[in-house]
């Protein structure tokens, strides 16, 4: 995809476009294409222009400090491999390091492996320029290696960029030895090349028009005048066609190949679905504790395979809605792993997620996927927001289960209870729910436990604490995230004899450190003052400073967090020049340095003021809030009104805001004997404007 390239890399969603139509051209019969220097967020374009029959998976790039490196414009870069689910069944994702030196970029090898079709697809781009030849002579030696060791009783088809022509030493580790050389880089590999002149016949040369020898390890150009990209195929897969073709959006050329090759079906193994939240899912820079545990089962030799709708983990989006708060980005599943990791991550978990919504759609996911087991992790949420109380969630999973059952009869389900947090002044009395809903799921789940559907019981609630185990008082850090593999991998061990006894690492990993954002941009606009800055990797959020620049203020930090890599700076003063920086954080502790600072001077602004005449009635337990139209500049196009009210007698209160398209509004569920500020900002076109009122009164 060229993300690299410093012209293409720069370029925006017509890269994404014009391959999805390329690629759209040639569904159902597309197998699978192999990526280099792919950018995320073009893949996930991409991915949402197929047929659902096709999935992407990405491979993130790290750079020489161990950072995931981006392409030339702000996105992940790395590796994938696009595939049609029906050739390549549940595969199970492998990032192989090819032993970068020290300092320099890992360069990896992604693998996709179909142990239901013993089938292997792998891509790999080797290290390039001259003066890394002997680098490249070693990543290719590992690809030659892993690929015998680790897949020799697969079918095994690999692509990708060698940047190396193909009598190199380099590709001798993969040509078939019966293609010859010139002498010490005779050939020694175990493919055909699919783009080979000499197309299914594996020989030394073949005969010009002319007469004279030609080496069958050459093939059309594929960057510049030289051949970098290949395609090896299996000795026994049937080449039936070959075709090179020229891209507007990259400096390397599409490498397109139909063929058959030689199949088998694989040994049957459990397969295993994770239900969770955003414990489960985990934030952008997490481990995860779905990782410990499929490595876990991995080193104990245990074949399982994971399965589910969802590859990620979830990341900050680049903005929010206008209308933020009351409506957010759309849930993202495609975050980076830490230290950009690779493995067997399907997985149906939703950062929010509640067991009261996902009772509604446990029975089609379990339909389509048909997990031999179903690990749930679910609860906190349906708690947390009062979604519902201890016995409404109860009632809720029992509906879980026998919906899970209804798509799958002999399923075996693994229910985990939920751990406590620490305390919230806006939930005092989160623990108390918590405990009792704790103390009614064990008898719960064994009234529903059978012998063809066994239900148990996973208790990390009582080995979780809160304070040491997680980043930010609930989500798990690396040993909050072990705590929880162990008592998922424990139950698997006692009662279902997979896997082994969980054995915790020595050591402790350091919890990961956002990077301060290394730009920020400011721009003015009709609303006033648009912001945006350098995503920083693992971020939860952002503390958002600004001043008044004109009036001499200090910089203060927004109320709360801003959950995006963007935000508008509204309600400020024409003619004065506004300063502004951010702080990357992840959960209470770890935070970056500042950002740089950006500055604008607000001009042209075409909000209206707020509306006049404001009055606030206060009754028992609610405030009426009357107003006049709004008047003046630019308010013959106001359509909405917001209201901020603040609890003044709550120290450290949050401000609240209700929106109508009316001129009066109730603000109900007050505290009698409070007093509230009260004010009114007008939207229109432009946006909303400077608020008008700030009085306050006492609700009876």
């Amino acid at each position: 995809m060229a993300g690299g390239h410093p012209q293409h890399g720069v370029k925006g969603d017509e890269v994404a476009d014009a391959l999805a139509q390329d690629i759209n051209r040639r569904v159902p019969q597309l197998g699978f294409l192999t990526i280099n220097e792919g950018c995320l967020d073009w893949l996930e374009r991409i991915e949402a222009q197929l047929p659902d029959t096709y999935t992407v998976r990405f491979d993130p790039i790290r750079n020489g400090s161990g950072q995931v490196a981006n392409c030339k414009h702000e996105s992940p870069f790395g590796n994938a491999i696009i595939y049609n689910t029906g050739v390549l069944v549940n595969p199970q994702p492998v990032a192989h390091d090819l032993g970068a030196l020290e300092g320099a970029e890992k360069r990896e090898m992604l693998c996709l492996r179909s142990v239901a079709r013993m089938l292997v697809v792998c891509t790999a781009h080797l290290v390039a320029s001259g003066e890394n030849v002997e680098q490249r002579r070693r990543e290719a030696a590992e690809v030659k290696r892993v690929l015998a060791t680790d897949y020799s009783s697969y079918t095994v088809l690999l692509g990708g960029d060698l940047n190396d022509d193909p009598i190199s030493q380099a590709t001798s580790n993969l040509y078939h030895s019966g293609y010859g050389g010139v002498p010490t880089q005779e050939a020694h590999g175990a493919f055909k090349e699919a783009f080979s002149p000499c197309r299914n016949e594996i020989k030394v040369y073949y005969l010009g028009s002319g007469g004279e020898q030609n080496w069958c390890r050459g093939g059309p150009n594929t960057h510049g005048i030289n051949k970098y990209d290949y395609l090896f195929v299996p000795p026994a897969a049937t080449v039936h066609s070959a075709t090179v073709v020229s891209s507007p959006h990259s400096d390397h050329k599409q490498m397109w190949a139909e063929l058959t090759i030689p199949s088998s079906i694989g040994p049957l193994v459990d397969s295993i679905m994770v239900v969770g939240d955003s414990i489960s899912q985990g934030l952008e820079g997490d481990y995860t504790w779905r990782y410990r545990l499929a490595q876990h089962l991995k080193s104990a030799g245990r074949d399982v395979t994971f399965v589910g709708p969802y590859r990620g983990t979830t990341r900050l989006p680049r903005s929010q809605p206008a209308n933020y708060p009351e409506e957010s980005a759309p849930p993202y599943f495609n975050g980076v792993y830490r230290d950009g990791l690779t493995f067997d991550s399907d997985h149906f978990a939703q950062w929010g997620r509640q067991a009261h919504q996902a009772k509604n759609d446990i029975y089609s996911r379990v339909s389509q996927y048909q997990p031999t087991y179903l690990l749930v992790e679910l609860g906190f949420n349906d708690l947390g927001w009062g979604v519902s109380n201890p016995d409404g969630l109860i009632a809720d999973m029992r509906t879980l289960i026998t919906n899970a059952r209804a798509a799958k009869s002999d399923i075996r389900i693994l229910v985990a209870n939920v751990p406590q947090r620490t305390p919230l002044d806006v939930q005092p009395d989160l623990g108390t729910k918590i405990s009792a809903y704790n103390a009614k799921l064990g008898p719960a789940l064994q009234a529903l436990n059978t012998t063809a559907s066994p239900v148990r019981l996973v208790d990390f609630a009582t080995g979780y604490n809160p304070y040491t185990d997680a980043y930010d008082g609930l989500h798990p850090n690396p040993q909050g995230e072990h705590k929880i593999a162990k008592a998922f991998a424990n139950v698997l061990w006692n009662q279902f004899q997979v896997g082994a006894t969980y054995s915790t690492p020595s050591g402790t990993i350091a919890p990961l450190v956002p990077a301060a954002p290394g730009w920020m941009r400011a721009k003015l606009t009709a609303a006033g003052i648009d912001l945006e800055w350098q995503h920083s990797f693992g971020a939860g959020g952002y503390w958002f400073y600004q001043r008044d620049a004109t009036a001499g203020e200090a910089f203060k930090a927004l109320p709360l967090q801003i959950p995006a890599d963007s935000w508008g700076a509204r309600w400020v003063i024409p003619g004065h020049t506004y300063e502004f920086y951010v702080v990357a954080t992840r959960g209470d502790g770890q935070v970056s340095g500042p950002s740089p600072i950006a500055s604008a001077t607000v001009a042209n602004q075409q909000t209206a003021a707020g509306p006049p005449n404001i009055v606030a009635t206060p009754g028992p337990g609610y405030i009426d809030v009357r107003w006049d139209a709004a008047t003046g500049p630019y308010s013959e196009t106001v359509h909405t009104y917001v209201v901020y009210y603040l609890d003044n007698s709550v120290p450290g209160a949050i401000v609240s805001t209700k929106s109508t398209t009316g001129r009066s509004i109730r603000l109900s569920g007050l505290v009698s004997g409070h007093s509230y500020t009260v004010a009114v900002c007008s939207v229109n076109a432009a946006g909303e404007g400077l608020p008008a009122g700030g009085q306050s009164v006492t609700v009876g």
